[in-house]
């Protein structure tokens, strides 16, 4: 199927900043990419980007969590097409959720929880990481915000 004139077509996904009690952030780690990435995933036609991220969190960690606000909206251009990612506030883990974790091991292999200086560039692609510095920043700021990256 082409795209017609005047029309742009790109593929999207939604993440949650999730926390736990100490201020770190849940990182997954997906079995089919090379590097870690925020909870959440592809939006499915049709689909709202909250209904995608709480069917993701549902489907690849068994947490039913509520969405908070929009942190930030990325648009990146690669070789492949563009992609837009949607980053929303997660809640802060009780311990209990902590422990109620249950990874879809066909997606995830392994989590963790990391402080936001402790996530090198070498875990996540360059413009992940600046997608994810900006919502964190935006996180404290209480100011959504929009990038646009070209690669």
């Amino acid at each position: 199927m082409t795209t017609p004139p005047g029309h742009v077509k790109a593929s999207a996904s939604a993440a949650a900043l999730v926390r736990d009690e100490r201020g770190r952030v849940l990182i997954v780690n997906p079995v089919y990419k090379e590097r870690w990435n925020l909870p959440g995933g592809h939006i499915e036609e049709g689909e709202l980007p909250t209904d995608a991220l709480r069917r993701e969190l549902r489907e690849e960690l068994g947490l039913d969590l509520e969405i908070g606000d929009l942190l930030v909206t990325a648009w990146v251009t690669r070789s492949e097409g563009s992609h837009v990612f949607y980053v929303f506030d997660g809640p802060q883990l009780t311990l209990e959720q902590q422990q109620g974790i249950t990874l879809q091991e066909s997606e995830i292999g392994e989590i963790r929880f990391c402080l936001p200086e402790d996530i090198s560039p070498s875990m996540i692609p360059p413009f992940a990481l600046a997608i994810w510095r900006k919502a964190l920043a935006v996180r404290e700021d209480k100011r959504a915000a929009y990038l646009e990256l070209a690669l």
